[in-house]
């Protein structure tokens, strides 16, 4: 089936229902992830060793004030792309999501279920963090890992992390993109 552009909203009165192959794309090897294939599904990593996922850079255009009338539906903008990274499998090598360049920033935070004591720590990022590393113990990564990472503005990912963690709970968030 083709891609379809509305103009205007769209409503369901009944819900929209997404299943099938093609809402999971499996990446058990480091990826720049794109919002033509990513966006919008379950990127799903089944494999213990190091991943690298970069997030695509942020483009906030505008429409064209010549575009109208309506949206400019050939706007490149991503504001509001959302990704899912699924980990099924306790890491051994880090898993990494990045921002594409210095310019962006996450800006969200991470909840971790302590397997040691069963209690639920969280982080928040900092005013830099620009990657989220998990690495299989004190970071997350163990068990399952969920990751959601969504633009919302010209310089900002919103992300959400939850997973499982051992030894003595870390944060996962850095500033590591140059």
């Amino acid at each position: 089936m083709a891609n379809t552009t509305f103009q205007g909203p769209v409503t369901s009165k009944n819900g929209f229902i997404t299943t099938g192959p093609a809402n999971v794309v499996d990446a058990d090897a480091s990826v720049a992830l794109t919002v033509a294939t990513h966006s919008g599904r379950i990127v799903h990593n089944n494999a213990a060793g190091a991943v690298t996922y970069t997030l695509p850079a942020i483009n906030a255009n505008s429409d064209s004030a010549v575009a109208g009338p309506g949206a400019d539906l050939n706007n490149l903008s991503n504001i509001g792309a959302s990704f899912e990274i699924f980990a099924s499998i306790t890491k051994t090598g880090d898993l990494v999501v990045q921002v594409a360049n210095a310019n962006d920033v996450m800006v969200g935070g991470a909840k971790f279920i302590d397997d040691t004591s069963d209690n639920m720590v969280g982080f928040e990022t900092v005013a830099a963090s620009d990657t989220i590393t998990l690495n299989g113990t004190t970071t997350g990564g163990v068990t399952f890992a969920k990751i959601t990472c969504t633009v919302i503005s010209s310089t900002q990912w919103k992300v959400d992390v939850e997973s499982g963690c051992t030894g003595t709970p870390a944060t996962p968030f850095s500033a590591a993109v140059s």
